[in-house]
This record gives C-alpha cells, sequence and structure tokens, in this order.
C-alpha cells in the first residue's frame, strides 16, 4: 500500500459463487488517494464475522457488508496510535470467517466474533507490517486478506552545519518536493565549486518511483574556475555529509554507503563532523545561500 515494495500477502477463507472482493488500494486510488497506514479499523461482527471497514490515514476504504448483517450486529473500533502498526492477523474460519483478532506492535489486541467454529488461521510475515487489507464478502464475511511491507522509518531532519546570514535564502528539497511521498531515494548529487569554496548543490531523487528534481540551489557569487561535479549514486545511499566552513561553506565531503567519500571545495574554515547519524541514509537535503553556500542541513531515516 501506498507504493510500498516487496508486498507479501496473505489470505484466511474461502471463496464462493456469491463472493466479492475488496482490495482498499484499488478502491482508494480510484480516488486519487495513494494510502499510506492504517489508522482504525472497523469490525461488524455478532457471532461471526458480517462487514469489514479499514481507516487509512483517517480515510475510509469502504464499509462492507454481508448480506446477512442484522439489527442488533454490533460494530467495534480499533484505532491505532500514530507509531503502532497491525502486525498479525489471527482468528478462525471454515466457510466464512467465524472470528477476528488483530495484533499490533505495541503488544495490543482485539478480537472480533464470538463463534468457535471452524479452525485457527495466522496471516503475519516477520519484519513486516499489515500496510492494506483485501476482504471477500457474501452473507458474511468469507475471506480476509493481509498486505505486508517494510515499516518505513520516520523521515527526521539533521542539525545544521554553518551559518544563517541576513542574505541567506534557505532551500528545503523535502519540504518543497518530497513531503508526504514514500519510498524515498536520492539518486543524483551535483556539487558546484570552484576547488576553494562550494557554490551550490543539487540532487535528483525518487518518489512513489517517479524522478523528482527540485533544481539547482547556488549562489550568486561563482567565479570562471567553478566546477559541476556529480556523485552517481548508482543504488547506494549517502550515509555521510562532513566537511569546513567559517562564514560560507569551503568544503563538502559526501560519504556513501560503500565506503566511497568525495571531497568538493578547498581547506578553509574550520571542521565540522557529519550531521548524518550512524546507521541512517539521506533522502533530501537542504541548505541555505548567498553568495555562496552557507549551510547544510539533510532528512535522514533507517538504512
Amino acid at each position: 500500500m501506498g507504493g510500498a515494495s516487496s508486498i507479501d500477502y496473505h489470505e484466511a477463507g474461502k471463496k464462493h459463487p456469491d463472493t466479492v472482493a475488496y482490495k482498499d488500494e484499488d478502491v482508494l486510488a480510484s480516488s486519487g488517494i495513494m494510502p499510506k497506514k492504517i489508522t482504525a479499523v472497523r469490525v461488524y461482527w455478532s457471532e461471526f464475522c458480517v462487514g469489514f471497514e479499514c481507516f487509512y490515514d483517517g480515510v475510509s476504504a469502504g464499509a462492507r457488508l454481508g448480506t446477512e448483517y442484522a439489527h442488533g450486529t454490533v460494530y467495534s473500533d480499533f484505532i491505532l496510535a500514530d507509531d503502532e502498526h497491525i502486525t498479525k492477523v489471527t482468528g478462525r474460519n471454515g466457510d466464512l470467517i467465524d472470528q477476528v483478532t488483530l495484533h499490533t506492535s505495541k503488544g495490543r489486541s482485539q478480537q472480533f466474533g464470538t463463534s468457535t467454529g471452524g479452525h485457527p488461521f495466522t496471516l503475519s510475515q516477520p519484519g513486516k507490517v499489515v500496510k492494506g487489507f483485501t476482504v471477500g464478502f457474501g452473507g458474511h464475511l468469507h475471506s480476509i486478506g493481509a498486505h505486508f511491507g517494510k515499516l518505513e522509518s520516520p523521515v527526521t531532519k539533521s542539525h545544521k552545519a554553518g551559518k544563517t546570514h541576513p542574505d541567506t535564502s534557505k532551500f528545503d528539497d523535502y519540504e518543497s518536493h518530497l513531503k508526504g511521498k514514500s519510498n524515498l531515494e536520492m539518486t543524483n548529487i551535483n556539487v558546484l565549486h570552484d576547488g576553494n569554496l562550494v557554490f551550490g548543490i543539487e540532487a535528483t531523487y525518487k518518489a512513489d518511483g517517479v524522478e523528482v528534481k527540485p533544481g539547482t540551489h547556488v549562489g550568486k557569487e561563482m567565479t570562471p574556475t567553478t566546477v559541476n561535479q556529480t556523485i552517481a549514486l548508482g543504488g547506494y545511499h549517502v550515509t555521510g555529509i562532513s566537511g569546513r566552513h567559517g562564514d560560507v561553506m569551503d568544503n563538502l565531503t559526501i560519504t556513501l554507503s560503500n565506503g566511497m567519500s568525495y571531497n568538493f571545495g578547498g581547506t578553509g574554515g574550520d571542521p565540522f563532523e557529519n550531521i548524518v547519524p550512524a546507521g541512517k541514509k539521506v533522502v533530501a537535503l537542504g541548505g541555505g545561500l548567498g553568495g555562496h553556500m552557507h549551510n547544510i542541513f539533510c532528512y535522514y531515516e533507517n538504512a
């Protein structure tokens, strides 16, 4: 769901001649919505499960009720915290789904339905969480399928290296072009420098599988000897941004996950340490410009 890669699908239950299946991702996508996180699940039940509704980012993918829904059936809501995810779905099924229990990353669980018929089932995938559901209905809930994907780590902004002056103009690729998108990947970095000072930087990204080019961020005082050098990441990611600065950025050193480091600029100013924490990868760049590059920061997530 939401553009996540490497999805595993597990299903419990049966399909009958009257079964109609609904895949939440397809339902939301038809309205131009790319679901990212399950925020709540509503199940209609009495003895058996007769209805199901899942909310993604607070938006319902639709309430589905079996034809044998009757007055007296209740529904229960299972609301997830911002940092909580469904990790496992268990229950019982025979010709239909007798009961369903949702289990979360915080150790919580909730059961829907009271029937003890059928046989037990477990839907889970080690190291992954439920990103979405496919449900099949007839008179009751006939089947339930869970789409498991990798848990995406939160994107975090680093501290800033360098200075801010009255004429500093800020740029932020994440806020301007990438925020709200999934599967962020940096594919190229261009650094503009003259062997003494750094004047600007440009990064190319992929987000939701689509190339994103926020453009070149460069100061106004480039010299005739300024060059634009490129690092093609080739599937590797940036694990280090360090360098030297005084009032402006004298040097940038960019380190990749394969251990290679690339130096741009000169030897003036004072050194600054890597702004990328250990075990993280850079997914977006930001900084400040005047005549030269004044400062730099980044956004990172788990490598």
